[in-house]
């Protein structure tokens, strides 16, 4: 018995049914295939019976998680405030000096 995906055709492996017909097994999921709807079958070698089923195939890269609030731009702004504070903040103090 062949296990294969059908959405791009590849041979996932060989299982053999024991005498009740029913068959075990395991089979990777190459990490090339695109995520998304794929199409598991089983086909009997000799009964070409098949077996198939819809698989969702989740992407391999790893997934950070979702803490909370994204605040780097309120961050970016404050520091660029605080920036354009201390900045004017020193041409008034160079004023007095001057004057």
């Amino acid at each position: 018995m062949g296990a294969f995906l059908l959405s791009k055709p590849i041979k996932l492996g060989r299982f053999t049914a024991d005498s009740n017909g029913t068959v075990e097994g395991t089979v990777t999921i190459p990490k090339w295939i695109d995520p998304g709807q794929h199409t598991f079958r089983l086909k009997g070698e000799e009964s070409k019976r098949t077996l198939s089923a819809e698989i969702t195939v989740r992407s391999h890269k790893p997934h950070l998680a979702k803490t909370g609030e994204d605040r780097s731009t309120v961050l970016l702004g404050g520091a660029a405030g605080l920036l354009l504070l201390g900045g004017g903040t020193m041409m008034a103090v160079r004023r007095l000096k001057r004057n």
